[in-house]
């Protein structure tokens, strides 16, 4: 499920660029018959991009409707003269001619067939680019990226030391360190630069949205004759990044849209034009080449500055095309290149955690973008493990070891023979849910056509189009098909299910009529007849141009609720987004070597002292939640771990707490660690983390199944504010402690139980040290709780049990008094302490606790089962 929802117009993305919705021009000659026979058709074959000095082929053929095709004849139209060779089947080749810019060649063919006829010439274009001087270049934006460097790469791009928001998020007040170490790096190394990026709305300093546009007018001024006096001339610029996805918020100090609809962005490149008179001006943007239609709004830019000398180079990000088709990305390259402009591959990355699917798809896309003669460049953004934006895309390992891609990529580069044995086979992992149900997030398809995969759902979906899960584990169980989408206009669309095949019969249709929006979603629902086994399934969509936003998709038991994870992607097995490595150093990625379940687990290694990896759960919790945490841990050395929170609300100090401390944990074994996350009804929470930390540096920490439960819909919420109050897990929550002095022990067993199979069990006590539960982030001032306990104790004799609460109340004395207790508990039984326990509504609550106590050191062990504070 979404924490947040992407709105998608998607029939909004129709700029057609003339010149560019024909493949070719059908030549004007008039056909010749002879009597009655039909003349033949010619076709000419696909436009073609080429180097200067490549050899050229020009397949052609013909049809003809009442005979056969006899001739073929090829001529040149226009364009500098080639000698064309020519066979009997169609063929024709030529050498492409040297040149120093872009040219363009027209060729004609016409066919005969056996009555004598002649067709109609058919024409096809052939643009001839200049040989470029190709480099593959990384992002930097670590210390450790320099280490390996030249190693790999020849050309660098700073990945954030160059933006305005990082140089200068005080107001005149201009950080160049890390830009400064870029430039001298690469002057130093002989290795082209390419500095990121003058203008970009999403990444620019918060001060200036405060400005008037004059202010804003002369800051802009004052930002670019700073970047020209440090570097005047770099060989090439970013000068406007994602001007279709983040147009920046001052953009009227820059002329707003103005008559073009986009005279702010002409003014970004003539400033840019003035102050970096020699360097290469560039474009930047994303989802550029996933879409024809995409291709064609961005193109549409392109020339806008073209047609003014403006621009020097096309940047295409490619971030995010694991699941398009390579031969749809050269379509779409090829119709940049028709603009003559080098092109950029400006941000390589391939975010797969399987090794194998990982160098499969690098190689099926670095080859297209190699092998492309307007491809100018390739820049991988970043290539350390552990140092990546995103987590999977890397290409050397934290401990020196070369990826499989990585050693292709090497290969490759070097032209050595038998590259392809270095690329691993990939085998699909398949898809498996629970008895119940399978939830299929639309966004992590295995292959699809047409579609855009946007943050966390799949857009652009248009009638043909499709997407595949490959390997889905079906239930016979299984009686019910859902689907969640949203649909902001336009007819009625359907999606059909296919089994195996994408020409198979629909097993089932569904129809999506329009919701309130595009990101208003909803869900429908359709009868499901049960099978068994693994199945690929084919999600087509049908009927209409944007059938409609898909969210995820979910075969079940007819009635059946997922558990709604606030964790995206806790059990790792397609990869670690989200996570972050705190700060205690080191690395942090996904690990095939150990798993507590599937085949794959988060691993924090090299780290240092504090937190190592790092979950933000800002977004989907609420004031007044109640959320189980679980999380698989595995150490290899035997050590502690804690689960940490820090807690920020709305007018309140921020606070932390541990939700976890366990310090006994084995080497190489998997133990579970539980715990409650509890957000006060008085938080309006505006930051949520969740870190693990104090575990000895250098220790290699696996985590895997990291769960943070929220209600799903129609789950009724569970009122007992004692996390596990039947002590039935593995591991007592965070919020029991020996509180005061310590050292008295606490553990869950299974010697002695209520109810269920364990009890915690109180040994070791020590002096003004007894067992204590925070209750304080879970109870709301003006309630009062009904509390229920059990208990048994070990004699000899029968002894007094007194349960007692400490409650502290902002702005007042801290105040104590007893909730339950009883004077005589008989050994070795089981006796149940009731009462209750009440906030004052002027009580904003720093401290509540309850904690048992009055027990003589005679009693050597105390059992607690069946805990429970509930409200009235």
């Amino acid at each position: 499920m979404k924490n947040t929802l992407f709105p998608i117009a998607v029939l909004a993305l129709a700029i057609a660029s003339a010149g560019c919705t024909e493949k070719k021009v059908r030549g004007p000659n008039a056909s010749v018959t002879t009597d009655n026979n039909t003349p033949p058709v010619a076709e000419a074959g696909a436009n073609q991009t080429v180097s200067a000095g490549s050899t050229v082929t020009l397949q052609g053929a013909g049809s003809d409707g009442d005979g056969s095709i006899t001739g073929y004849t090829w001529s040149q139209a226009s364009g500098p003269s080639v000698t064309l060779s020519t066979d009997s089947s169609g063929s024709a080749s030529f050498t492409a001619p040297a040149t120093e810019e872009a040219i363009t060649l027209t060729f004609e063919l016409r066919v005969n067939d056996d009555g004598g006829a002649t067709s109609a010439a058919d024409s096809v274009t052939v643009s001839v680019l200049p040989v470029l001087n190709k480099f593959f270049g990384t992002a930097v934006e670590h210390a450790d990226d320099y280490n390996q460097l030249t190693t790999y790469f020849d050309q660098i791009t700073p990945g954030n030391a160059g933006k305005w928001g990082s140089v200068e998020s005080t107001r005149d007040v201009m950080d160049w360190t890390a830009l400064n170490t870029a430039h001298t790096f690469a002057t130093d190394n002989g290795l082209a630069f390419k500095y990121h990026t003058l203008f970009w709305g999403q990444q620019q300093p918060g001060w200036l949205e405060g400005l008037s546009v004059e202010e804003q007018q002369a800051e802009i001024d004052e930002w670019l004759e700073a970047v020209a006096a440090l570097s005047p001339a770099p060989e090439m610029i970013d000068v406007v990044n994602e001007p279709l996805h983040a147009p920046p918020a001052y953009k009227e100090a820059l002329g707003g849209d103005g008559e073009t609809g986009w005279d702010w962005l002409i003014t970004a490149f003539e400033l840019a034009r003035v102050h970096f008179p020699e360097s290469k001006l560039i474009l930047n943007d994303y989802n550029i080449l996933n879409l024809a239609e995409a291709t064609d709004e961005y193109l549409a830019l392109v020339e806008l500055l073209q047609s003014r000398d403006l621009i020097d180079g096309i940047g295409v990000q490619a971030h995010f095309l694991e699941q398009s088709v390579g031969s749809d990305v050269k379509d779409n390259l090829d119709k940049l290149a028709t603009t003559g402009l080098p092109i950029y591959v400006s941000e390589l990355d391939v975010n797969y955690a399987d090794d194998a699917r990982h160098a499969n798809k690098l190689r099926e896309l670095f080859t297209v973008f190699w092998e492309h003669p307007a491809v100018a460049g390739v820049t991988h953004w970043g290539y350390l493990q552990g140092h990546m934006w995103r987590s999977e895309a890397w290409l050397l390992a934290s401990d020196g070891s070369e990826r499989a891609g990585l050693q292709w990529l090497n290969c490759y580069l070097a032209a050595g023979e038998d590259c392809d044995v270095l690329v691993p086979e990939y085998i699909p992992g398949g898809w498996s849910g629970s008895d119940d149900l399978i939830t299929l997030e639309a966004e992590l398809y295995d292959e699809g056509r047409g579609v855009q995969s946007a943050g966390s759902v799949v857009a652009k979906t248009d009638v043909g189009d499709w997407i595949l899960f490959q390997g889905v584990e079906f239930k016979e169980s299984w009686d019910s098909f859902s689907v969640n989408y949203a649909k902001g206009s336009g007819d009625t669309g359907s999606l059909s299910i296919r089994l195996d095949s994408l020409d198979s019969g629909n097993t089932l249709r569904v129809e999506l009529p329009p919701t309130n929006g595009w990101s208003e979603y909803t869900t429908a629902s359709a009868d499901w007849a049960p099978i068994s086994g693994s199945r690929d399934v084919y999600v087509r969509f049908n009927d209409v141009r944007g059938v409609g936003n898909i969210d995820w998709l979910r075969f079940g038991v007819a009635g059946a609720e997922p558990v709604n994870n606030l964790v995206s992607n806790g059990d790792f097995e397609q990869g670690a987004d989200g996570w972050s490595a705190g700060w205690a150093g080191g690395a942090l990625s996904t690990s095939g070597d150990k798993s507590q379940s599937g085949s794959r687990s988060l691993l924090a290694s090299g780290f240092g002292g504090g937190a190592y990896a790092l979950y933000n759960l800002t977004a989907g919790v609420e004031a007044g939640g109640s959320y189980p945490v679980s999380a698989w841990v595995n150490l290899s050395a035997a050590g502690r771990v804690t689960i940490t929170r820090k807690l920020a609300c709305a007018g309140q100090s921020d606070s932390y707490g541990w939700l976890v401390d366990k310090s006994d944990i084995p080497a190489d074994t998997w133990t579970e660690l539980q715990a409650t996350l509890e957000i006060p009804a008085t938080c309006e929470p505006t930051e949520v983390l969740m870190y693990f930390e104090n575990t000895t540096a250098g220790t290699d920490v696996y985590i895997d199944n990291v769960q943070v439960i929220a209600p799903g819909a129609g789950e009724e919420v569970d009122p007992n504010l004692v996390n596990d109050g039947g002590f039935e897990g593995s591991s007592l929550s965070g919020n029991w402690s020996a509180w005061w002095s310590g050292g008295t022990s606490l553990a869950v067993s299974n010697e002695q139980a209520q109810a269920g199979s364990q009890s915690l069990k109180v040994s070791a006590r020590a002096a003004n040290s007894m067992p204590s539960y925070n209750l304080t982030a879970a109870v709301v001032p003006g309630t009062t709780y009904d509390v229920s306990v059990w208990v048994h104790h070990s004699g000899p004799d029968a002894a007094p049990v007194g349960l007692t609460r400490k409650l502290a109340c902002d702005g007042m004395d801290d105040s104590y008094s007893g909730i339950a207790s009883a004077e005589s508990v008989a050994a070795n039984s089981w006796t149940e302490l009731t009462g209750t326990l009440e906030v004052p509504a002027d009580c904003t609550v720093t401290e509540l606790r309850a904690y048992f106590e009055g027990i003589p050191d005679t009693v050597e062990t105390l059992y607690i089962d069946e805990f429970s504070v509930t409200p009235q």
